[in-house]
């Protein structure tokens, strides 16, 4: 690159593999069974503000009691406060007074767990999503956290999201850009593979100045997948990424295949937070756990009411991550503009969500896909059938594992369907786009329709097969993306 990266005074996306990580380290710990090291956690990280669980409206009574034998909705924020940060990257960025001295939540997800389901729920909300916000009348809902602690931040958002959706949020957790860098460090970065089609250099690639108006920033690297607003410089392939290459990869907003770009950033949060729990997992990690506690939390902000053993049985929820008990949703909309600010609308649609959460009830297909966006790895289902080809099936199975995909269907023994010859890419009658977002990895593969398959996806491994690795094989040619982009409407 011949030129540095131009500072953005632009907001900061959080994705919350920083509280998702958190769970996942307490929860090896727990198990465990140090008890005195999660009683030492207990004020690690807790806001002293008076904070109760809010409620939508004042004339239902409202469940009470631990979250282990009730169904709870857990508020995790990302915000863009710029607290902490070394003076370098508070150059390239900006300060807190360079976006307006406020903090905003740029990263909001909700999780729901019910003891009876034995499934957890995250749902993502666009950041300009249009609403109420109480007491303020209507804006963009990251705003709602404006000010941070001070200002009634964590208060106010759950407050609206509450009144948005009908639902009791019971806690919160929310890290700032600074705290996920520290988080990811500690956990010795993350593991991500990362598909080439959004590689956009060599030449000029757009950003913006601190003022918030357009400018080139010319790269001489070959191959790369750069933003210069946050900073994002890696090449495709599966990598470990540091805390500050994984919190640019989660926050850009303008790489070359996003059409929507909120709608595509919600898609690599969600991607990086199976990636992360998948890793988090592995035996290796579970491990290291004690000594990571401390720090991560101390990164995190939580709720007096928050407690290790909410914790503890919230990971044990979580952990369904990994084996498909959970369900990647994202609240629907449109994009528009009001008073001359783009803003997505609610779709009428993202009702069905918050009633079927409320209700115990399963969700439909709804919030499974935004509009013109395809399809995140965390809501593609893979099965890897080993047809022959038992270490190449394993290989199939750590790349989709480190891509963020649901591997929830494991390898499993099999034959190829009839006329099916090679290794090939199936997938069921409507679910293209899937399979579409999958053959991105696998450079070369055929992508095949096939009646009866029992899972959405699955990579058929026959022997002699030798799986390229994602940005090899001639997916782009390293050449730019626009041509290769996945497909919504497969």
């Amino acid at each position: 690159m011949t030129s540095d990266p131009s500072r953005s005074a632009g907001g900061f996306v959080r994705v919350l593999v920083a509280i998702a990580a958190t769970l996942a380290v307490i929860g090896g710990v727990a198990g465990a069974g140090s008890a005195v090291a999660v009683h030492s956690w207990r004020n690690v990280g807790v806001d002293d503000n008076g904070w109760v669980p809010v409620h939508p409206d004042s004339t239902t009574t409202w469940a009470t009691g631990s979250c282990s034998a009730r169904a709870c909705n857990y508020l995790l924020l990302g915000t863009d406060s710029r607290a902490g940060l070394p003076a370098d990257q508070q150059n390239r960025f900006g300060s807190n007074s360079d976006i307006g001295g406020e903090s905003r939540a740029d990263t909001i997800m909700l999780v729901h767990t019910d003891p009876d389901l034995q499934k957890a729920i995250v749902l993502s909300f666009p950041r300009d999503l249009w609403v109420d916000i109480p007491g303020h009348g209507t804006n963009k809902i990251n705003s709602a956290f404006a000010g941070g602690l001070d200002g009634g931040g964590p208060q106010l958002m759950t407050k609206t999201v509450a009144e948005l959706t009908g639902l009791q949020i019971d806690h919160y957790l929310y890290v700032d850009l600074n705290g996920f860098q520290d988080v990811v460090n500690t956990l010795g970065g993350v593991d991500l593979c990362v598909p080439s089609y959004n590689v956009n250099t060599p030449g000029y690639v757009e950003g913006t100045d601190a003022d918030g108006n357009p400018t080139q920033v010319y790269y001489d690297e070959v191959g790369h997948i750069v933003d210069p607003n946050t900073g994002l410089d890696i090449v495709p392939g599966c990598q470990s990424l540091d805390g500050f290459q994984g919190l640019a990869y989660v926050r850009a907003r303008h790489l070359p295949c996003d059409v929507i770009p909120d709608f595509a950033r919600i898609g690599r949060q969600q991607q990086f937070m199976r990636a992360v729990i998948n890793q988090m997992l592995k035996p290796a990690q579970i491990a290291k756990a004690p000594g990571l506690v401390g720090p991560v939390l101390a990164s995190l902000h939580r709720d007096q009411g928050f407690l290790p053993g909410d914790l503890i049985y919230l990971v044990g929820q979580m952990r369904g991550l990994s084996t498909g008990a959970v369900e990647f949703r994202a609240v629907p909309g449109t994009t528009g503009m009001d008073g001359g600010i783009s803003i997505v609308r609610m779709d009428p649609s993202a009702e069905q969500i918050f009633a079927a959460i409320r209700d115990g009830k399963p969700i439909t297909g709804v919030g499974t896909q935004l509009a013109v966006t395809p399809p995140s790895e965390a809501n593609t289902t893979v099965a890897v059938i080993d047809a022959g080809g038992a270490d190449a099936a394993s290989q199939v199975e750590d790349t989709l594992t480190s891509a963020g995909f649901n591997v929830s269907p494991g390898i499993v023994s099999g034959d190829a369907p009839k006329g099916v010859k090679g290794p090939a890419i199936l997938y069921r009658p409507g679910d293209g786009a899937y399979a579409d977002v999958v053959s991105k990895y696998f450079p070369g593969l055929q992508v095949l329709e096939v009646k009866g398959l029992a899972e959405s996806v699955a990579i058929l491994v026959p022997a002699d097969f030798h799986p390229a690795q994602p940005g090899q094989g001639g997916d782009n040619g390293g050449s730019g993306a626009a041509s290769q982009c996945p497909n919504p409407t497969a």
